[in-house]
């Protein structure tokens, strides 16, 4: 009798789906449930069901019968309607012939949505929500028997500790691969209670002998399994990630597979602070394998050339998108769907070159990828925006992930396969050297004004200074100013010898967005020289001192001028007499003209003269040249003190130190002071020159000289006889060893 009762069952259930019955070529579904509402001891789930048919088969009726069993509730039952479509047809499955051909696949999929409501007459660990139907496409090959193969489809609830929405299912379900490629394939769900989800390849299903919600896993043909359901190379390789729900699989056959997913649903009990399984929805497949996927797939990773932005450059073929300057993301969209999973996000996946051929760095990359874990469009993310007229190349790389992007089909971007970013509109930054001063006799110091409205400010790095050594063509870079509004910088490589030896060339260049934007101006410093020699020491007497200097060319210059200071008690005064060198008296046409200063009129002592020059239209700049020293001297008293013109400290008893005869004569101030060439102090006595430890041509840390002319100085005071007086003159260092 149990099992007649289960025959009529059957058959009644059977009748009942009869429509189904007669619609064969089932490809696959899945249930998800979601809460509504509860009244008194009852819960209402709303119930949506999608439905997929291979179009060999009879369309799908309109309405379809959903099952919810429990082993603590009697079974209960509702009807769902069709939503959208009428008539059982469907819509074809939007992702089906993404990468093999309707004529290459063997099948076209439509799919049917139903939704309707249930009522659960209580809370139970274990409600199933099914629905069965007959039956499968004959032309499967991966089960047996797959024309006389039923079709079930479930979702499982537990709504003891709450009431639940299922995880929903969003990305397509039935595909057409091809051989020969690894296929990146994502299960993707969206859970609107924010549990834990865990994916897992399951059994695909018929229902047990009718019953409502009994199901029994239908057998695999030979050669395949339920968690090896397509044939792959190497053999049993297709994985799923459990956390993502990635499927991982080579084809190596053609063929027709059937496979199931399965997601779990589990939430944290914090009553006995545990997981419990709260939930389960299941998703039935059917899989198309080809021999070939479509010429446009095989290409890989392309632009696509029907969106109006994108073109081939005329000249070098290359795919190209145009940008504005300052773009700082760079969208790039695709002929076929990139797969989400191969894109590496911190942006290795690509190079940047700009137009003179330095690297951009990328930040990352951001897909759009949709329910499919696919996307059709992807942004470049750079660290700075694009910002100088031209050609960026944008290259395929192996990413961080082991791989160059891949489309969805599993083709691959060429390692080096290029995009061209023409760049237009770009700023072009305005700056000027202004002026080289020789600051104090010591340093060239350069002086530049820039424009800030010529310029976007905050793409500011640096300014590079640069400098042309004498007889050299090369530019060096000798230093760098952070703060864009500082506008000088003291060369201090050049010091007060050098700069009396020679004229530098000078240019200053900005940095912006890590580009370089030109150099500007050269820019050279004033360099005074005498027309007869350097040796300082004049005698009123004799003839004027004759001065030359080099044209300044940072702006036209309209007069010179000559400066005279004088070094009392160590320090330079500032300057007191100015000789100007256009004037009719004394006027200066080109470089090599020679200025005479006249210097009778100055008392004895130390002066150093300089040249400089003041820029007609703007005032604030003003250039000096390098300073020459000038020692005022008068023909000495005869039979005062004797010095002598030249020593040779080397040690061999002979004219090793520098012996001022009768300066003991001096008992008030008996001083004696050495200078260099340049007019800078290096020895110095103390108040009483001491012949019994006199100078032996070394500086005041007794390190021997440089052999050579100086200068000495010789302060002598009697006051008893109200006698003063000051000898000048020069001393040659010879060491002849």
């Amino acid at each position: 009798m149990k099992n007649v009762f289960r025959l009529l069952f059957f058959a009644f259930a059977f009748l009942g789906l009869s429509k189904f019955a007669e619609a064969s070529h089932n490809a696959g579904g899945d249930i998800q449930y979601e809460y509504i509402s509860s009244t008194g001891g009852t819960h209402k789930y709303k119930i949506t069901m999608r439905l997929y048919r291979d179009n060999s088969g009879i369309t799908l009726p309109g309405s379809a019968i959903i099952y919810a069993c429990s082993a603590n509730y009697p079974t209960v039952s509702a009807t769902l309607v069709e939503i959208g479509s009428t008539g059982g047809t469907g819509v074809v499955a939007p992702t089906l012939f993404d990468c093999v051909s309707s004529s290459n696949a063997g099948v076209t999929i439509h799919v049917v949505l139903y939704e309707g409501e249930i009522v659960l007459p209580g809370n139970a660990p274990d409600w199933t929500f099914a629905f069965s139907t007959c039956c499968r496409n004959p032309a499967i090959d991966n089960i047996l028997n797959p024309s006389s193969q039923g079709f079930y489809i479930e979702a499982k609830l537990n709504n003891q500790i709450g009431q639940n929405n299922s995880p929903e299912f969003v990305s397509e379900p039935v595909r057409a691969f091809c051989t020969g490629r690894t296929f990146n394939w994502k299960q993707s769900v969206v859970e609107p209670d924010g549990d834990s989800l865990f994916y897992r390849i399951s059994h695909v299903k018929d229902d047990s002998f009718g019953s409502s919600c009994a199901s029994a896993n239908i057998d695999y043909a030979p050669g395949w399994t339920y968690d090896q359901p397509i044939t792959t190379s190497p053999p049993n390789s297709l994985i799923m990630n459990p956390s993502t729900g990635l499927i991982t699989f080579k084809p190596s056959a053609i063929e027709i597979d059937v496979m199931a997913v399965t997601v779990d649903e589990y939430r944290f009990d914090s009553t006995i602070y545990v997981w419990r399984k709260i939930g389960e929805v299941n998703r039935d497949m059917q899989i198309a394998i080809a021999s070939a996927c479509t010429p446009i797939a095989q290409a890989g990773v392309v632009l696509d050339y029907g969106v109006p932005e994108i073109y081939q450059d005329p000249i070098n073929g290359l795919p190209t998108v145009d940008y504005q300057c300052l773009d700082s993301t760079v969208t790039l969209k695709f002929a076929v769907k990139l797969d989400c999973s191969s894109i590496s996000p911190d942006g290795t996946d690509f190079r940047l070159t700009k137009p003179d051929g330095q690297p951009l760095a990328i930040k990352g990359l951001t897909a759009y990828c949709d329910n499919n874990f696919e996307a059709s469009e992807m942004e470049v993310k750079l660290y700075k925006p694009l910002s100088k007229n031209g050609k960026y190349f944008l290259y395929s790389k192996v990413g961080n992930d082991g791989n160059t992007l891949l489309n969805k089909c599993g083709f691959p971007m060429d390692e080096f396969d290029t995009i061209q970013l023409n760049v237009t509109g770009c700023f072009s930054a305005d700056y000027d050297l202004e002026n080289v001063t020789i600051e104090n006799d010591l340093n060239p110091v350069l002086e530049w004004f820039a424009d800030t409205n010529s310029y976007p400010t905050y793409l500011f790095q640096e300014w590079q200074i640069f400098r042309k050594d004498p007889n050299q063509t090369q530019w060096n870079k000798i230093g760098t100013v952070f703060n864009q509004f500082k506008y000088d910088f003291k060369d201090a490589q050049i010091g007060f010898i050098k700069v009396d030896q020679d004229s530098y060339d000078y240019r200053v260049e900005m940095k912006l967005n890590d580009d370089l934007q030109g150099p500007s101006n050269e820019v050279h410093s004033i360099l005074l020289e005498r027309d007869n020699g350097i040796v300082p020491v004049v005698d009123p007497d004799t003839i004027p001192v004759n001065l030359e200097w080099n044209t300044y060319n940072a702006w036209p210059v309209d007069s010179y001028s000559v400066v005279l200071q004088e070094k009392v008690n160590g320090t330079w005064m500032p300057e007191y007499l100015h000789y100007n060198v256009s004037s009719p008296q004394n006027p200066v046409l080109s470089p090599d003209t020679t200025y005479q200063l006249f210097v009778p009129e100055l008392f004895p002592g130390e002066y150093r003269v300089c040249v400089r020059t003041t820029n007609p239209n703007d005032t604030q700049y003003t250039a000096y040249s390098n300073c020459l020293p000038i020692i005022i001297t008068v023909p000495p008293v005869p039979d005062t003190v004797v010095v002598p013109n030249f020593i040779t400290p080397n040690n061999d008893g002979t004219n090793d130190e520098f012996i001022i005869q009768f300066i003991e004569d001096y008992e008030d101030l008996s001083q004696v002071t050495i200078f260099n060439r340049w007019g800078d102090r290096v020895w110095q006595s103390g108040t009483f020159y001491d012949n019994s430890n006199p100078w032996r041509g070394t500086n005041q840390n007794g390190t021997p000289l440089a052999d050579g002319v100086y200068f000495y100085s010789v302060k002598l005071v009697n006051a008893s006889d109200n006698y003063e007086y000051v000898v000048n003159g020069t001393v040659t260092i010879v060491d002849a060893r």
